[in-house]
């Protein structure tokens, strides 16, 4: 086991420390008992890790004398809905868990969610432990206290506003990503640059081969930066009325994206290929009306091409017509709750690190974007 950092989240309201390193999962009972005296542990998983990562931490946990109680779901998008949380109320419930017992996520994005969303609401909150096993979760959505479930076809419908007692980051588990879903993580890492970090956008550059390469110490870097960034814009904005709007640089169009190139519900681009795309758009029209330099649109696009992420959307890739693609993003930013009469609110930046908060940039202008983006 080795810790290469512990950052200390203080976000006014609460405060909880992330831990970064290799083999920490084997320590989470010690870390457990650091803020509770109750020995029930509930573990919901990923189904792709029930019998390698679940089960380590499961182990862990009984070898201290924790009970645990173990749960795994598919981690698919289709799966973040109520009946999910139903069945976890319903084991917890049978098994007389406490609000001081502890609820363990394994997984990315959407049993981060899913399981942030049924701590905040047992028994009006209960300890939340993350153990985010992507990279995208990692820099991300396991920081910042969203959490939220779908309802029918509206995306995070419901949900609260929810921090964890704990956040353990074990970079052992990006060397079992794929690729793609690698890259995709940096997209998010990119973007944090982008609104925030001009040394960070340099340094992806300068040391990309080490990046993919996953060297220990350029992941630490990224990982670490990156959360820095997100809970500097999170502090004192929880619930996104300020500077945490800027977060959202490029995923009003890059979520349009996603959606609207869909196949039979299933995604084609991954969120941070979506994002790298939105960003794209969004530049387009910083450059175009907003003073971004064609040198800095460029460099946007030769960083993310650099980590083998998309700049536009391939319409015949996907497997719809042009025409198509460009009506069903115009048609889902006209859905955005972030839209106002003809007009929507966009994250826009004409320099590194001094990203802005339009609120009436033009539909006509989105518009432009889609067909610019959309091949």
């Amino acid at each position: 086991m080795k810790i290469f950092k512990t950052i200390n989240t203080e976000l006014g309201e609460t405060s909880y420390p992330i831990i970064l390193g290799r083999g920490i999962i084997d320590n989470i009972a010690n870390y457990i008992k650091e803020f509770t005296n109750n020995t029930k542990v509930v573990i919901v998983t990923d189904s792709f890790f029930q019998r390698t990562l679940a089960k380590k931490v499961y182990d862990s946990c009984s070898r201290a004398e924790y009970e645990v109680f173990l749960i795994s779901m598919n981690a698919g998008k289709g799966n973040k809905n109520i009946h999910e949380v139903l069945k976890i109320f319903g084991l917890m419930e049978e098994n007389n868990i406490a609000r001081d017992s502890t609820l363990i996520a394994i997984g990315g994005g959407v049993i981060g969610d899913l399981v942030g969303f049924v701590a905040s609401t047992w028994l009006r909150g209960m300890n939340l432990v993350h153990i985010p096993t992507t990279l995208m979760a990692m820099v991300d959505s396991s920081v910042g206290g969203k959490v939220a479930i779908n309802f029918r076809k509206t995306i995070n419908a419901i949900g609260n506003y929810y921090h964890p007692r704990l956040n353990l980051i074990d970079i052992d588990l990006v060397d079992s990503l794929s690729d793609r879903d690698f890259y995709s993580g940096l997209a998010e890492v990119i973007k944090c640059a982008i609104i925030n970090d001009k040394l960070l956008f340099n340094y992806l550059i300068d040391n990309h081969e080490l990046i993919v390469k996953k060297s220990s110490e350029h992941l630490v870097h990224c990982i670490s930066r990156s959360l820095e960034i997100k809970i500097e814009h999170v502090k004192g904005d929880v619930r996104e009325s300020g500077k945490r709007l800027l977060l959202n640089y490029g995923h009003t169009l890059g979520h349009s994206i996603e959606i609207s190139t869909e196949i039979n519900s299933d995604e084609y681009y991954r969120h941070g290929e979506g994002v790298s795309i939105g960003i794209m758009a969004v530049a387009y029209i910083a450059e175009k009306y907003f003073n971004l330099t064609n040198e800095l649109y460029k460099s946007f696009e030769k960083i993310f091409l650099m980590y083998n992420l998309p700049v536009y959307v391939n319409s015949l890739e996907v497997g719809y017509e042009r025409e198509y693609v460009i009506t069903e993003c115009i048609k889902n930013v006209h859905k955005d709750k972030k839209r106002l009469n003809n007009n929507l609110r966009l994250i826009l930046t004409s320099e590194i690190g001094n990203a802005r908060v339009y609120d009436d940039v033009p539909i006509s202008l989105i518009n432009e974007a889609f067909n610019h983006i959309i091949k």
